[in-house]
């Protein structure tokens, strides 16, 4: 037998000899991997699902017509519509409509549907192109007061054929007659959704001239490129005129983009989780090949060579890695499932798939085991260079070494990374990218520097913590922080991963803090509206724009400002831009009687037509209060509108708004989607009565809040809290895998300490001091970790949030004191979790075959 191959038998028995050392190791490499694998098959599932979803519905239809984002056409002429109907190229002609509506039932009580319920047109089968559904019972629609709906939602929910049912949308509120039910495979009884007879729809949402879009079937003997390239040709530029497939592919296409950001955020926490797994795998390799130095020193005694103790560590860390690495492609199977089953339980059902891709499985196999290498190659390396005369010396004496190099290169990057973090910080004139990247770098300088520099730091605070903790528990105390400070380097590099997990919960704590408080100062400083009426906050519907009469009736009130969005420009300019799409303010009132200016210029009255724009944006654009400027709508002019006033120092309501009035009588008029009403009650009336007549006033149209401007700031913190929430839970797994690692780091040191702990048990030590050793060594470990990964967190957290005021995050830094303190106490708690078991093992330690080992 070669010696090679002997080697790989003595590495493949060693493995199977210590079964439950390495196990802890293939957890971390199964943590990391199964999230990186996980994200890339859920991202696969979900495309899929949608995938399988829009080929359903564009099922059987040849060419799709709709305006061009390029073109001045509102929509699609009905003339039009009818031409084609009647064109013998075309079998059938369905218009694309749907409108988000929110429904209750004839007792006003609002019916809950997890993702909105939509309202569309309903065609019989012999009229419909595509997909439609069937009618399980009752009959078709007619008229605008008649609908049919989803046959397993509505059963789900005890609606039937001849209930009524009411429905608000962003145009008011309405009531109709269930007439039937509609099934189709896509059916499910957590959708809910409404079809409308194509004559009432056009009446009720449509202006009459126009419709959205169309779904057109070709005649037979007509294929569906032929049909297309004629219609291209003779409606012109302003429509885009695309084959049903084409469309689906590019539909398609565009949702696997929009998933890629959620495949990548994942990914960069599996990443995360591996990196902090990386340290727990060095350092289990580190303590496995200095328990086997006496093994390796007689090997080398017996002829081996330095390069095959090298390659016989590297391929038990291959056989870790791979092991390790399928482990976790089945545990981001398991991850997809729970994924499926929480989205299903909130009815967003995903299909069968569960996304295993080949490309899921190789990245995740080679990732693992490439850092799985990594990680063992410095520990591999010293298992080489053991000399054949160590086998009769005391190990752990011979693998201390001068700390000195490493820990004056930590500070001297240390350094850097702080000075690089400040001035990216501080350079206020330069762009936020410029100033991101060096925070970034400066982090990642900060990160590395600290792990040179811990163990020489982990010496004066883990003993300084070691008295503290110690004090209660007398000689036993001592002893855990003697032993705690024994091998800087091991309880440095297993803190480390702790205070990675640490430190990123601490910078993401802070700009949550910070987001928090920028809103609430700005809602609660900058408008002073007694009330702040707002639409839902999914954002499924907005307020229905008549709701603003019945506010303005209400008694006890003085003005009323309505602020929506519109796709109106001023001098090219628009508020906001969102996904390609430009969006302006409107409002129809008195803004100076709801929000704080600092200094205001002209007058804030849009009563009349107008506009107005923060002082800084005005000046930006060359616009003096009295002059005038172009409106336009999708580059289209349709009059001169006068800056009538400027304002400073209020965020809330963006940097221009343009008053409704100016908008009546163009294609504008109607396209105001309302935000939210701004409501002051007459000087000296009750409040609180107030409020209680705008709730009454509002209670028949189910989406509208009645809040204070603290309340309606709340509203925002509380979707702040659940993206946070998000974010803390993704970090949770770093922590875990960090928790994994001090287990491991303990039940490794029992082994290699087990002739102590002997010793210590035949001199009297009873099973109870020695788990309390044992507890108390683990807590100093993990404080310490915290520690140094909060101090890291506050400095790179305020260096980012300092850098995000300058993106609009204008507030003080803010720093979560009873997150940190909880932060502290957690560690403290996750140290004694950490040592339940190795203490056990410990404490089960026979004297006298310890002493005999």
């Amino acid at each position: 037998m070669s010696s090679g191959s002997t080697m790989r038998t003595i590495s493949l028995r060693n493995i199977g000899a210590h079964k439950v050392r390495l196990l802890l190791t293939v957890l971390a490499v199964v943590l990391g991997t199964a999230f990186v694998s996980g994200a890339m098959m859920f991202t696969n599932a979900l495309s899929s699902t949608f995938d399988e979803a829009i080929s359903d519905s564009l099922d059987g239809v040849d060419v799709v017509v709709s305006t061009n984002s390029t073109g001045t056409a509102a929509g699609i002429p009905v003339d039009t519509v009818n031409k084609l109907r009647e064109d013998s190229r075309i079998d059938g002609v369905n218009i694309n409509a749907s409108q988000s509506v929110v429904l209750a039932d004839a007792d006003s009580k609002a019916i809950q549907v997890p993702n909105g319920t939509s309202l569309s047109i309903a065609y019989n089968p012999e009229e419909a192109v595509g997909t439609n559904g069937e009618l399980a019972e009752g009959a078709w629609p007619t008229g605008t007061e008649e609908v049919a709906v989803t046959q397993a939602g509505a059963q789900s929910r005890g609606i039937g054929v001849g209930d009524k049912l009411l429905v608000v949308d962003s145009t008011g509120r309405y009531n109709v007659t269930v007439t039937g039910l509609v099934s189709s495979k896509t059916d499910s009884e957590t959708a809910l959704n409404l079809f409308m007879a194509e004559s009432g729809y056009l009446e009720r949402y449509t202006d009459g001239a126009t419709v959205p879009g169309l779904k057109i079937s070709a005649a037979e003997g007509t294929s569906p490129e032929t049909l297309v390239d004629a219609l291209s040709a003779e409606l012109g530029a302003d429509y885009s005129v695309e084959t049903g497939a084409a469309l689906v592919e590019q539909t398609t296409g565009a949702i696997r983009d929009a998933l890629s950001f959620v495949q990548y955020f994942l990914i960069a926490f599996g990443l995360i989780a591996l990196l902090v797994g990386t340290f727990i795998i060095a350092n289990t390799f580190s303590m496995i090949v200095a328990q086997r130095m006496r093994e390796f020193a007689l090997l080398r005694a017996l002829g081996t060579a330095p390069g095959q103790l090298t390659r016989s560590v590297v391929f038990e860390a291959i056989i870790v890695g791979l092991f390790g690495s399928a482990l976790g492609v089945l545990g981001g199977m398991g991850l997809v499932w729970v994924i499926s089953a929480v989205l299903n339980h909130f009815g967003m059902p995903m299909g069968s798939s569960v996304g295993l891709t080949p490309t899921a499985v190789i990245t995740a196999l080679i990732l693992g085991t490439v850092v799985t290498v990594i990680s063992a190659w410095a520990p591999a390396r010293r298992a080489g260079q053991v000399k054949p005369v160590e086998a009769m010396r005391n190990m752990e004496t011979t693998t201390v070494r001068s700390m000195l190099g490493r820990t004056i290169v930590g500070a001297i990057i240390l350094a850097l990374g702080a000075l690089l973090a400040i001035l990216g910080a501080q350079m206020s004139d330069s762009s936020t990218t410029v100033r991101s990247i060096l925070v970034g770098v400066g982090a990642l300088f900060v990160i590395v520097g600290t792990f040179f520099f811990s163990p020489a730091l982990s010496m004066p605070v883990v003993g300084g913590l070691g008295r503290v903790l110690g004090a209660p528990f007398g000689s036993v105390g001592k002893l855990a922080a003697t032993n705690s400070r024994r091998n800087p380097r091991r309880t440095a590099t297993t803190a480390f991963a702790l205070t990675l997990g640490i430190a990123l919960v601490t910078a993401i704590g802070m700009l949550s803090a910070t987001m928090k408080d920028a809103v609430a100062d700005m809602m609660e400083e900058q408008i002073t509206a007694d009330y702040v009426l707002q639409g839902p906050s999914n954002a499924s519907i907005t307020m229905p724009k008549e709701s603003v009469n019945d506010v303005r009736a209400a008694e006890g009130v003085a003005n009323v400002v309505m602020i929506g969005m519109n796709t109106a420009a001023v001098d090219g300019q628009s508020s906001y831009s969102q996904i390609g799409q430009s969006f302006s303010f409107v409002a129809d009132g008195d803004l100076g009687t709801v929000i704080k200016s600092e200094e205001t210029a002209g007058t804030l009255d849009l009563s009349q037509p107008g506009f107005v724009a923060d002082k800084d944006f005005a000046a930006q654009n060359g616009w003096t209060v009295g002059q005038s400027v172009p409106l336009s709508v999708l580059g289209q002019e349709i009059g001169q509108v006068e800056l009538v006033g400027t304002y400073s120092g209020n965020n809330a309501i963006g940097t221009m708004l343009i008053s409704e009035a100016s908008l009546a009588d163009t294609v504008a008029a109607d396209q105001t989607i309302p935000q939210m009403m701004l409501v002051n009650g007459e000087e000296g009336f009750d409040l609180e009565q107030l409020r209680s007549n705008l709730e009454n006033a509002v209670a028949d149209y189910i989406v509208i809040q009645v809040l204070s401007a603290a309340e309606s700031a709340g509203a925002t913190v509380s979707m702040i809290n659940t993206m946070m929430n998000i974010l803390y839970a993704l970090l949770a797994l770093s922590v875990i895998v960090a928790i994994i690692g001090i287990i491991n780091t303990l039940a490794l040191n029992v082994i290699e300490r087990r002739q102590e702990i002997g010793m210590l048990r035949a001199v009297g030590v009873k099973r109870g001091q020695v788990r309390t050793m044992i507890t108390l060594e683990s807590v100093q470990i993990a404080i310490y970790g915290a520690v140094i990964g909060i101090a890291i967190g506050l400095g790179l957290g305020w260096a980012f949030v300092t850098v995000m005021s300058g993106e609009g995050l204008d507030a003080a830094v803010a720093v979560p004191w009873d997150q940190i303190a909880l932060m502290l106490l957690g560690s403290a708690v996750v140290g004694v979790i950490a040592a339940l078991w190795p203490a056990a093992k410990a404490s089960r330690t026979p004297p006298l075959e310890a002493i005999t080992d």
